[in-house]
């Protein structure tokens, strides 16, 4: 598959589908597009272009006869497709509860049977692994921000490549409080900040830095920094304080 600049990241998308068609033949059941292309905000060179490939069964074997499609497609600057099994996804719904109610939100369907039929995700799970992973992200921040204190271009480089994953997080925020759907970056900053009492002002910054392909280079004081490292801090207090029953997340 050569790469066409102009072609759209659900052409690009059909186009693997149909490879792995090719490949796997029956054995195929879905192929689906998810992340920032399905939500509308791909920016070429920024954004990954995600593919999630379910099969009847994943072995070796299966995964060989898909080899020469999935390094094609990360050739041309694609992350490699999430490959699974059928029963592997609908058991995942507990211990990856955030991931699936983000790409059930936010999805298309490129090939096969729709993924999310018989999919439910429970509030409590989705709670536990928002917390787990956000205390995770920020002692990674803070860590960094040791390291590159001293150094604007790498603290500028830390704030916009973090900031992608923070995001998928402050959307599973607003989902635990009751607002699902899927949303544009900026909606949800501003939205979070409302919920849990913030400035928005730093995580907008970063976020037009990194979707205009901007270079941060601020200094370990700058407001764009503290802020950031604040906001994160006060998203985490606010999941820390919430309290769920064992309900399931309802259907965006």
């Amino acid at each position: 598959m050569k790469r066409n600049e102009n072609e759209r990241p659900e052409e690009r998308a059909r186009r693997f589908a149909a490879e792995m068609a090719a490949a796997y033949g029956e054995e195929l059941v879905s192929v689906v597009l998810y992340g920032s292309a399905a939500r509308g905000e791909y920016r070429p060179g920024v954004s990954d272009l995600n593919v999630l490939v379910l099969l009847r069964e994943v072995s070796p074997a299966a995964l060989r006869r898909g080899s020469k499609a999935a390094r094609a497609w990360v050739a041309q600057g694609n992350p490699p497709p999430l490959m699974m099994s059928v029963d592997e996804w609908r058991g995942s719904a507990d211990v990856w509860a955030i991931e699936l109610a983000d790409m059930r939100d936010a999805h298309v369907t490129v090939a096969g049977a729709e993924p999310f039929e018989g999919i439910d995700i429970r509030l409590e799970d989705l709670r536990m692994q928002c917390e787990r992973e956000l205390k995770g992200k920020q002692i990674q921040l803070r860590e960094r921000y040791l390291l590159s204190a001293g150094e604007p271009a790498e603290l500028g480089e830390l704030l916009v490549r973090s900031f992608s994953t923070f995001l998928v997080l402050f959307r599973t925020v607003l989902r635990l409080g009751g607002e699902g759907g899927a949303r544009d970056a900026e909606s949800v900053v501003r939205r979070l900040a409302e919920r849990v009492g913030l400035d928005p002002a730093p995580l907008l910054e970063v976020h037009r830095a990194r979707a205009g392909g901007q270079k941060l280079k601020p200094q370990a004081d700058a407001p764009v920094v503290v802020g950031y490292l604040d906001a994160v801090s006060r998203v985490v207090e606010y999941v820390d304080r919430l309290v769920h029953g064992g309900a399931e997340l309802p259907r965006a």
